[in-house]
Parts: structure tokens; C-alpha cells; sequence
């Protein structure tokens, strides 16, 4: 059964998907690096491979999707995480680093090991 959508369409709907993953994702990076809690896109677009625009676009389908909350500072529209929000993005920064956080082969976490066996590293190492 074919999509009711014709091609660009779904290049649209995917990149609004991409859009929102990495705004979300950018908020829980941003807020993990002490940088704040409150998001809006002129504090977003430095991370980011779009224009304010996208990103505004991006919170607002955020925001109605429950992952966000809407807040007024001064004349500027932003965005704080939902308790849901903060999980989801934790989640998506996870999936995405998750390569990068292991231990290299052979390097081992604090206490994983006894002197030369280094069974217990997790790397699958036979060291």
C-alpha cells in the first residue's frame, strides 16, 4: 500500500523529524553542559545545521508534542523541558554518543580490573 504523501512530502515530514530530534537532543547537551535551562532558537543555531526558522518550528512541535514548555522571557518566546522532554532528549543523546562513551580497547574503567586480568574490562577484550 503506497504512502498518501508524494516524495517531497516525506522529505519534509523526515527533515522536521530530524529537526526536532536534534533541537531536543541540543537541549539536553546544552543543559548537561551547565549552559541553562531555557532554550529558544538565537541560543540553539550556533549547535545547529538550520536556520531560526527550522528551529522555532522545531520547539513549537516540540512544545505541542509535550516534550517542552512554552515560556515568555522579556519579548522572547522559549522553552524549558517537560519531565518526558528531559528523558526523551537524554535518550536520543545517548543513542547518538553511545559509540563514542565506551571505553577503547584494552582501556579500562576505574576498578574493573585487578592488576593484569582484564577480563572484567566489557570491551571483549582477552587481555
Amino acid at each position: 500500500m503506497g504512502s498518501s504523501l508524494n516524495r517531497n512530502q516525506q522529505t519534509n515530514e523526515l527533515d522536521r523529524l530530524v529537526n526536532r530530534e536534534e533541537v531536543l537532543e541540543i537541549c539536553y547537551w546544552y543543559q548537561g553542559e551547565g549552559f541553562g535551562d531555557v532554550y529558544n532558537s538565537l541560543s540553539m543555531n550556533t549547535f545547529l545545521k538550520c536556520d531560526n526558522d527550522a528551529i522555532d518550528d522545531a520547539f513549537l512541535e516540540l512544545s505541542e508534542q509535550g516534550f517542552l514548555e512554552a515560556i515568555e522571557l522579556g519579548s522572547t518566546l522559549s522553552y524549558k523541558f517537560t519531565a518526558t522532554g528531559k528523558k526523551e532528549g537524554g535518550r536520543l543523546f545517548n543513542a547518538s554518543f553511545a559509540d563514542l562513551q565506551k571505553s577503547s580497547h584494552g582501556e579500562c574503567a576505574a576498578g574493573c580490573c585487578d592488576g593484569d586480568d582484564h577480563s572484567a574490562c566489557g570491551d571483549g577484550c582477552s587481555l
